[in-house]
């Protein structure tokens, strides 16, 4: 999917495959688009790749319909990589819907974003492990950030249901609740930046290594108790 700024309005090109765009009725001085399953996710063997650029001074607005499920792989693993690129002054903003690891899924999710000079992004990633009375799959979720090549943000969490349970894990956490934020905020407020130290409502909020970009977080036994909502 690309986004540009064309005449003054936002011009949107997509291709569908697992996913598909759906652009949004919205102000003029933005792109609203819809992620859309084109079929049940995930399922064993599934590869989902999104692909965004967004050009100079454009903003996009992206969200999810529903949230996604990665159900028993039945012994395969199943994949969701996704690209971003701004470009000078872009603005995204992204309100994902939870992402449920059921019992016996297997995922690799990777996110990579290249940020240009002055491009601000917010993204909120919500990973559920179990659905009700489950424990929850396996996951292996690396991102990571660069602005103008030089890399501001490395993370990866590789939680299988054995070490996840385990006493100064995460032990009876099923909700990983997280919010990026890299320069301006684009159009939504976001948490004050923090030293890492819980707050009272459990969120926690870093600073990265990029001045004015954060990541908060919330750990906890249901979805429902996050602040970040």
């Amino acid at each position: 999917m690309s986004v540009e700024v064309r005449d003054g309005h936002h011009q949107v090109r997509t291709r569908a495959g697992l996913l598909r765009a759906q652009r949004l009725h919205g102000p003029v001085d933005r792109a609203r688009v819809a992620l859309v399953g084109q079929t049940a996710l995930l399922l064993g063997g599934d590869e989902v790749g999104l692909e965004i650029e967004v050009g100079p001074g454009a903003t996009l607005e992206l969200s999810d319909i529903a949230g996604t499920v990665a159900y028993h792989g039945r012994g395969r693993a199943a994949s969701w990589h996704t690209g971003i690129r701004l470009g000078l002054g872009a603005r995204l903003s992204y309100a994902g819907a939870p992402f449920v690891l059921s019992d016996g899924s297997d995922v690799t999710r990777t996110l990579a974003v290249d940020l240009a000079d002055g491009a601000a992004a917010r993204w909120r990633e919500t990973l559920v492990f179990g659905r009700a009375g489950e424990l929850g799959g396996r996951l292996d979720a690396t991102t990571v950030v660069r602005r103008e090549g030089a890399e501001i943000c490395r993370e990866r969490l590789l939680l299988d249901p054995v070490t996840r349970a385990r006493p100064g894990v995460l032990a009876d956490v099923h909700v990983i609740d997280s919010v990026l934020v890299f320069g301006e905020t684009p159009s939504t407020g976001a948490p004050a930046a923090g030293s890492g130290e819980p707050g009272p409502d459990g969120l926690v909020t870093y600073r990265l290594l990029e001045a004015g970009s954060t990541l908060s977080r919330f750990l906890g036994t249901s979805l429902a108790d996050s602040p970040l909502g």
